[in-house]
């Protein structure tokens, strides 16, 4: 790899295997990633939908977006061609199911005639209203989305069919790979069933196809039609091996199927089965390739006279690499997905920089900043005058990234929510106590401490103590956020559990004064999502708030964790004592402030919650 070129965005997506990655036909920086858990062996299935944007550095940055959970693996995805917002799946339960990226939690249909599990889905990009799924059991099925049962089905092969694809040239033309190590073609417009006096259902697949390729001897887990080339695929396996075909090249045997094709050029170099192949979108002579070795590799089918094959290496999994895509927008970009949990897009072209956002291609805000590890740069946009003019005007993060055990507390983004803080730090109202020789102020579920460390930044008597989770990881992160920004003189890192003994949080002079000298100021970003931490949450609120008339708790969250959560959470407030001072619902992007409405939820979609964040605040009773 070219040491110029900028290090790949990485998206991490904890206890799920990925399986395959796809590109968005309409949106050129939106990808879906089909994943399972446990490696696919047992265990739930899970479709995330990720953006790519601008990074750090002229960086990118992979940004996940929403997800969507299955009851079994999903092992493949194929965005629609006709909707820009649907893409189906295939499940280890035999399934496929009709996504759209505007609607929550559930697909809009689901289809089950499969045995066996759903390896492939491929959408077609001719005949648009139709897609085709392939299967464990041995058979291809063909669907279109307004139909509740499959169109056709093709009895391909005797054994497990691995992929199905459709031409991307010709719409009734298409092409499966098999355990059984043949690559066979079938035209739709052909007789479904093979026929004569040695065929029967026992010996011969039902379904005759037009040409049968012996690709390989061993077990064939993939092809790809060439985008530019009519009649030339491409076919890898078990055997290791990339194998480029011409299907002109034919001959026929005595019961007239037709057999063969000629090989034009074999691809060694992969230690181990190559599980994807896929010809680029933009050169007749450039595929890439994802395999069990950990690597994916791009090849030239044909290269400059004494020129190698092989362009490159890229080998940042950890793990199986099981998918590789090419955007069909950037020339030269290519996302790749494996067992690692991870995935990652790499930039072919060092100046080939994303320019787009989650906004303007969704028209969705983002609820996230930055990826576990990233650096994210924070601008001040105003002062709360404690601060010398030359004083620096940004806070550089580091966004943290727990341990493995802790991936559930989704620490691991700078939230909106946070951010909106930061930018509106005089909703605190800290001026209020300017009298004080000391404010004392609790931020929990800091994660990266932005609110804290701007807090201690811009409030000369703020003494703030910046707390989260007892994880190593993150607790670890934080410190080095709060030194790095140079706040260790205002600002003190504690990790806390909430509905523990507060003494952690608390000085030596705290404890001593029973009460009158707890926290004037509690601030909390976004950690109202999870209703069984509610209770615990409160009971810390409660032990840790100053018992006088003018001390606040501030707790902001964004739409996504959803209004009847939030509102449970205001209901359970006032059980303990604390009462809604003021609930208040701020448009994140143009500062428009409407009161509170718990029944908006049954209106507003996606995007239109995106658009929001909740400020909330709390006082004693």
């Amino acid at each position: 790899m070219n040491p110029a070129r900028p290090p790949p965005a990485v998206l991490q997506t904890p206890g799920f295997a990925h399986y395959s990655v796809a590109w968005s036909p309409f949106h050129n920086s939106r990808i879906a990633l089909a994943s399972a858990a446990n490696f696919g062996l047992v265990g739930n299935g899970r479709l995330h939908m990720v953006s790519l944007i601008p990074g750090v550095g002229g960086s990118s940055a992979v940004k996940l977006d929403k997800q969507y959970e299955t009851q079994d693996g999903i092992y493949d995805v194929a965005w629609s061609e006709i909707h820009e917002n649907q893409l189906v799946t295939g499940s280890g339960d035999g399934t496929l199911k009709l996504w759209d990226v505007l609607l929550n939690d559930f697909p809009i249909r689901s289809w089950h005639e499969h045995s066996r599990e759903v390896f492939s889905v491929d959408w077609s990009n001719i005949k648009k209203d139709t897609f085709v799924s392939s299967s464990w059991d041995g058979n291809v099925k063909l669907w279109t989305p307004e139909v509740p049962r499959s169109v056709t089905t093709l009895h391909a092969h005797l054994s497990c069919v691995y992929q199905a694809l459709f031409s991307p040239h010709q719409p009734d033309i298409l092409a499966t790979c098999s355990t059984d190590g043949t690559m066979k073609i079938f035209d739709l417009r052909s007789p479904a069933y093979a026929t004569g006096p040695a065929t029967n259902s026992f010996t011969h697949p039902l379904s005759a196809a037009v040409l049968t390729v012996p690709a390989s001897g061993t077990e064939l887990l993939t092809l790809d039609w060439n985008k530019y080339r009519p009649f030339v695929l491409a076919t890898a396996g078990v055997d290791k091996m990339v194998k480029v075909w011409d299907c002109r090249m034919i001959q026929s045997n005595p019961s007239a199927q037709a057999i063969g094709g000629v090989c034009e050029i074999q691809l060694p170099g992969h230690e181990y089965a190559v599980r994807k192949v896929q010809w680029s979108p933009h050169r007749p002579d450039i595929l890439a390739t994802a395999s069990y070795d950990m690597t994916c590799r791009i090849w030239s089918s044909n290269p400059s006279v004494g020129g190698s094959n092989l362009l490159q290496v890229h080998d940042p999994h950890t793990e199986f690499a099981a998918g590789c895509s090419w955007s069909l927008y950037d020339e030269g970009l290519i996302a790749s997905c494996g067992w690692d949990e991870f995935s990652a897009g790499d930039e072919d072209d060092p100046e080939d920089i994303m320019s787009a956002s989650l906004q303007t291609l969704y028209d969705y805000v983002p609820i996230t900043h930055s990826a576990p590890g990233s650096i994210f740069t924070y601008t001040i946009k105003r002062d709360g005058g404690g601060s010398p003019e030359s004083a620096p005007r940004q806070i550089t993060l580091q966004t943290p990234d727990t341990q493995a055990n802790n991936w559930s507390l989704h620490a691991s983004s700078i939230w909106q929510s946070s951010v909106h803080i930061a930018d509106h730090i005089e909703y605190l109202q800290l001026d209020r106590f300017s009298d004080r020789k000391i404010l004392r102020v609790l931020e929990l579920g800091a994660g990266a401490g932005l609110p804290s460390i701007m807090i201690a930044r811009t409030t000369p008597n703020a003494a703030v103590v910046a707390s989260d989770y007892p994880d190593e990881n993150l607790i670890c992160t934080l410190s080095d956020n709060v030194s790095r920004n140079h706040a260790s003189e205002r600002c003190w890192v504690v990790p806390y559990a909430w509905g523990n003994d507060i003494s952690p949080l608390l000085t030596p002079a705290q404890r001593k004064s029973e009460g009158s000298a707890l926290f004037d100021i509690i601030v909390a970003a976004d950690t109202l999502w999870n209703p069984e931490t509610h209770v615990h949450f409160i009971n810390t609120l409660c032990m840790c708030l100053n018992r006088s008339p003018d001390a606040r708790v501030h707790v902001v969250a964004g739409l996504h964790t959803g209004r009847y959560t939030i509102q449970s959470f205001m209901n359970a407030v006032m059980i303990h004592k604390l009462q809604v001072e003021r609930v208040m619902e701020s448009e994140v992007m143009n500062g428009v402030q409407r009161p509170w409405d718990v029944t908006r939820a049954e209106s507003e979609d996606e995007r239109e919650r995106r658009k929001w964040v909740v400020w909330m605040v709390l006082k004693w009773a």
